[in-house]
């Protein structure tokens, strides 16, 4: 344990992969702020690391056994203000965007708002399951301003929607069958029923 500026650290209330998750969430501003003068590249690279928070904070609360559903939760929180982030990143650096792939931005980014009010109506908890497609759709999502920038290949934001909004779909279909397990990998994973 260590004590920094009076915050107890590791063995108190702030766990370093918390940090890290919380800075993902903390470089929204500046790189919207980069994007705001003009500066598209270094905003990019802002992004890029923000991006590897999302595969280092987990990996951090693991490594030193410090996992937490706490920390989970925050993560998907997180993840959720980042992705409405990407939205605005994505207009930013392409003025007309919204006018060429409305529907296809309109799934991507509302899909797993109107999931979660679903989930919530379904179960009374905010699901957030870890499927396959979900990980393949979030990959999609945060790699999609980079890919875009490189390859300026504008199919990959319908691409990216269909794989979202099948993962959500995939996810409301797990609910419906009765599923609550977040570690399932798909929605054909045995759905465990209580017995009352």
């Amino acid at each position: 344990m260590s004590v920094v500026h009076g915050l107890v650290w590791e063995d108190g209330p702030i766990k370093l992969a918390n940090v890290v998750t919380l800075s993902r969430g903390l470089l929204i501003a500046p790189i919207l702020l980069l994007l705001g003068y003009g500066y598209a590249g270094p905003a990019l690279v802002l992004y890029l690391i923000a991006s590897m928070t999302d595969l280092v904070d987990g990996w951090l609360a693991r490594r030193t056994k410090r996992a937490s559903e706490y920390g989970a939760r925050l993560d998907a929180v997180v993840d959720n203000i980042f992705s409405v982030a990407i939205l605005f990143f994505l207009l930013s650096s392409y003025p007309g965007l919204a006018s060429r792939h409305g529907v296809a931005l309109a799934v991507l980014f509302g899909g797993p708002v109107i999931y979660l009010l679903v989930s919530w109506l379904l179960t009374r908890r905010l699901l957030m399951f870890h499927f396959w497609s979900a990980k393949a759709g979030a990959l999609l999502l945060f790699a999609l301003w980079p890919l875009l920038y490189l390859t300026g290949w504008e199919a990959l934001i319908p691409l990216a929607a269909t794989v979202v909004g099948l993962s959500r779909l995939e996810q409301v279909i797990f609910i419906l069958r009765g599923g609550v397990d977040q570690d399932a990998p798909h929605m054909f994973a045995s759905v465990e029923r209580s017995h009352e």
